[in-house]
C-alpha cells in the first residue's frame, strides 16, 4: 500500500506493540539518500583502484574483463553496505536513519545476519528491469508493504516511533514516588526537556510511563533494549541536548516525565 498503515506485533520483550508501517514515499527517499551514499563509495573505491592499477602497469584503459569485475565488485558493495548498517545501526543505514524508517524482523525483533544477508541479495531482483519496478510493484500489493527481498527475508520497514496497543486504565492508581534523577540531570538540562517535552504526544507519554511502571518485571536485557528503543525513538525530539547529555536511556525517559507533570 502507498499509504503508511498499521501492524501489531508482540516484541521479544512480551510487549504488544503497534509499528507504523513505512510507505511508498518514505521508503523511496531512504532508498534514494542509502543509493547515492553507496555510490558515492563505489565511485571512490573504483577510482582508487583504476588509479593503482594504471600507476603499477602503466595502462589507463580498461578492458572489459576489468569493466565486469568492477561491475561485480560494486554489487557486493552495495549489498555490503546495507547488511553492515542494517546489522551495526539497529536496522538503520544512513537513509533510512535520517527518514525515521527501521528494518525489523516481522516477528518485531531486530533483523537477523541472515535476514539482513537475503533482503539485501535480493534487491538485485527487486532494482529489475529499472528503478526498483520490481520491487515498487511488490510493494503496491503486500499487505506490510515488503518487497521481495523483504518476503523472502522475513523482514519490513517501520517508522521509528514504537507505541502499545493496551490503553491504560482511565482512573489510574497512585503512583509510586519515583526515585531522585542523578546529579547530571542539572537544571539547564531540565530546561532543554522541558522545551522539547511539549511535543511529546499523549500516547508517546503513556508508552513511557508503562515501560516505567513494568520495568522491573522484565529481564535485564529486555528491559535494557526496550529503553533503547524508546530513548531512539524521542532523542530527536531534544535538538538542545549535547551527545554526552542523558545518555542512560531510562534516566532520559524519566526526565522526560518528569518535565511532562510539571507542565500540567
Amino acid at each position: 500500500m502507498i499509504d503508511d498503515e498499521r501492524v501489531n506485533l508482540r516484541v521479544p520483550e512480551q510487549v504488544e506493540v503497534s509499528y507504523e508501517l513505512a510507505g511508498l514515499g518514505s521508503r523511496f527517499l531512504a532508498a534514494l539518500i542509502d543509493t547515492f551514499l553507496a555510490g558515492l563509495l563505489v565511485a571512490l573505491l573504483a577510482f582508487a583502484a583504476w588509479a593503482i592499477r594504471a600507476h603499477l602497469s602503466g595502462e589507463v584503459g580498461v578492458s572489459a574483463f576489468t569493466a565486469g569485475i568492477v561491475l561485480g565488485g560494486a554489487i557486493l558493495l552495495y549489498i555490503a553496505y546495507h547488511v553492515f548498517f542494517e546489522l551495526t545501526r539497529e536496522g538503520k543505514p544512513p537513509g533510512k536513519a535520517m527518514t525515521g524508517l527501521r528494518v525489523i524482523s516481522v516477528d518485531g525483533a531486530s533483523v537477523a545476519p541472515e535476514q539482513s544477508a537475503v533482503r539485501n541479495i535480493l534487491r538485485i531482483v527487486d532494482l529489475l528491469p529499472i528503478s526498483y519496478a520490481i520491487g515498487v510493484i511488490a510493494l503496491l500489493i503486500t499487505a506490510r508493504n515488503q518487497r521481495l527481498g523483504d518476503l523472502a527475508g522475513g523482514t519490513m520497514v517501520v517508522k521509528e516511533r514504537m507505541l502499545p496497543i493496551e490503553e491504560l486504565p482511565e482512573e489510574e492508581t497512585e503512583r509510586p514516588q519515583r526515585p531522585e534523577l542523578p546529579p547530571e540531570v542539572s537544571e539547564e538540562v531540565l530546561r532543554v526537556v522541558r522545551v522539547g517535552a511539549r511535543v511529546v504526544t499523549r500516547e508517546e507519554a503513556k508508552t513511557i510511563r508503562r515501560y516505567l511502571d513494568r520495568r522491573f518485571e522484565l529481564a535485564p536485557e529486555a528491559r535494557r533494549r526496550l529503553a533503547v528503543r524508546l530513548a531512539e525513538g524521542l532523542r530527536r525530539r531534544f535538538p538542545g541536548l549535547g551527545p554526552g547529555q542523558l545518555r542512560n536511556p531510562e534516566t532520559f525517559l524519566e526526565v522526560i516525565i518528569r518535565a511532562i507533570d510539571e507542565q500540567h
